[in-house]
């Protein structure tokens, strides 16, 4: 009754909630193509890869931001692609993509960024990018802002319905189901 009270208060109302919850077998996991752009980004990563072109994963420095640029690095390097990271200096980068060291991942030969857990109000990093005709693909789980980057692809769990089962993933998340797909 205990356990059937405390789930009850996170969402899980019904038995059938209740059971796929506690009982592995009978959890179906949401696919990660539910998550828009997600699919397309995995699309351009498996062509990057086999046209073997430089990708850089840009992760973030929190806890969160290295897991889920640790899964997408270990699943590229997996993959066979030729893959580094950048994860930003805290006390001299800040949060988020900046430019300074963008020009650089890209001046070593990036011919792909792609985000982990930040990204998602990027618009400038995006724009260079673009300007520097190097593809870049945003993953974050943050809210949206007012208006997106202009992103090749952004893959934001956010974008889903407040009620789907994957709306609230954090950022390993999301590479986790990235790394799924690819």
């Amino acid at each position: 009754p205990l356990v059937r009270r405390i789930l009850n208060r996170k969402g899980f109302s019904t038995t059938d909630d209740l059971d796929a919850f506690l009982n592995p077998h009978l959890y179906k996991p949401a696919p990660g193509t539910d998550i828009p752009g997600l699919a397309s980004a995995a699309d351009r990563i498996e062509t990057a890869i086999k046209r073997q072109q430089a990708i850089c994963v840009w992760g973030d420095f929190d806890a969160d931001g290295q897991t889920a640029t640790t899964v997408l690095v270990q699943t590229l390097h997996a993959l066979g692609a030729q893959v580094t990271y950048h994860i930003p200096v805290r006390a001299v980068e800040s949060h988020g993509v900046n430019i300074p060291n963008l020009a650089k991942v890209i001046d070593q030969g990036a011919q792909l960024i792609v985000t982990c857990d930040t990204g998602i109000s990027a618009h400038d990093a995006a724009d260079y990018a673009r300007y520097r005709k190097v593809d870049f693909i945003v993953t974050d789980h943050h809210d949206l802002p007012e208006s997106l980057p202009n992103a090749f692809t952004l893959a934001d769990p956010k974008m889903l319905p407040p009620e789907h089962p994957l709306a609230n993933l954090a950022g390993v998340g999301v590479a986790f189901k990235l790394a799924e797909e690819l």
